[in-house]
C-alpha cells in the first residue's frame, strides 16, 4: 500500500499538480511583493524545467540545486542583459528552497521514494 502511495505522489502527473500550486503560491508573492517579479517568474519557470527533467537528467539533492544556479544566472543574463547580484542569486535560492519545502509537504513528505 505504501509503494502505491509513494509511487502516486512521485508520479509525473503528480509532479505537475505540485508545480501548479506553487506556480500559485509564487503568483501570490508576486502580487504582494511587485518588485520581486524581476526574478521570480524566471527562477520559477527554471525550478519547473529541472522538476520535469531531473530524473532523465540523473541528478539529485544539491545537483538540482547547482543546475538552478548555472541556468538562472544564465536565464536572468539573457533576459536583463547583465549578471545577477549576489543578492538576487540568494533570493532567488531563497524562494526555490521554500517552494521544495512546500512541495515536500503536499507530497506528505515522500519524495523519490524516501520519506522526508
Amino acid at each position: 500500500m505504501s509503494e502505491v502511495l509513494i509511487n502516486v505522489l512521485t508520479s509525473e502527473q503528480a509532479m505537475y499538480l505540485y508545480l501548479a500550486v506553487l506556480s500559485l503560491i509564487v503568483g501570490v508573492l508576486i502580487k504582494r511583493y511587485p518588485w520581486i517579479r524581476k526574478y521570480t517568474d524566471i527562477a520559477v519557470d527554471v525550478f519547473a524545467w529541472i522538476e520535469i527533467n531531473y530524473r532523465s537528467w540523473g541528478i539529485y539533492g544539491s545537483e538540482k540545486m547547482d543546475s538552478f544556479v548555472k541556468s538562472f544566472i544564465a536565464d536572468y543574463t539573457k533576459q536583463y542583459g547583465e549578471t545577477p547580484s549576489i543578492d538576487v542569486i540568494e533570493k532567488a535560492k531563497a524562494l526555490i528552497e521554500s517552494l521544495v519545502t512546500k512541495q515536500n509537504k503536499i507530497a506528505g513528505g515522500v519524495v523519490n521514494g524516501n520519506n522526508n
